[in-house]
């Protein structure tokens, strides 16, 4: 079974971490396209909710640990998907050719990562995210 841990740096603000939590799902959901069910889930009276289909966990990290969290992976684990969220995304709304700009020509450290989303199966995302707390 597939697992889905959001960490997000542990200074944001409430608001902060629910815009970086939606940012970081809305792109899980382009990397594992059955995360969300195709067929609605509906209760009796015809209300839809969600159809998430895996465990989903919201975590809280320091920057320096989100930036190892990223390197791990991309050194490590081949088939676990990370996605990272910047202090530069965080500042350029709807200015997207400027922000991809600026990411492309940054080192990860530069960017400040903020947030990060990671999916794999479980039995590897859990152990790579024991080490953070519950948001």
């Amino acid at each position: 079974m597939k697992r889905i841990a959001i960490i997000v740096e542990k200074n944001q603000s409430i608001g902060a971490v629910g815009n970086i939590s939606a940012v970081l799902l809305g792109q899980a959901s382009q990397i594992v396209p059955e995360l969300f069910s195709n067929v609605p889930v509906l209760d009796k009276n015809g209300i839809r909710h969600t159809g998430i289909q895996y465990s989903t966990v919201i975590l809280k990290a320091g920057q320096g640990q989100l930036l190892n969290l990223a390197n791990q992976i991309k050194e490590s684990y081949k088939e676990v998907s990370c996605v990272v969220f910047s202090e530069i995304g965080q500042n350029l709304h709807n200015r997207f050719a400027e922000y991809q700009q600026l990411i492309s020509s940054s080192i990860t450290e530069d960017t400040k990562i903020v947030g990060a989303i990671v999916v794999g199966d479980e039995e590897i995302i859990k152990p790579l995210t024991k080490k953070f707390s519950l948001l």
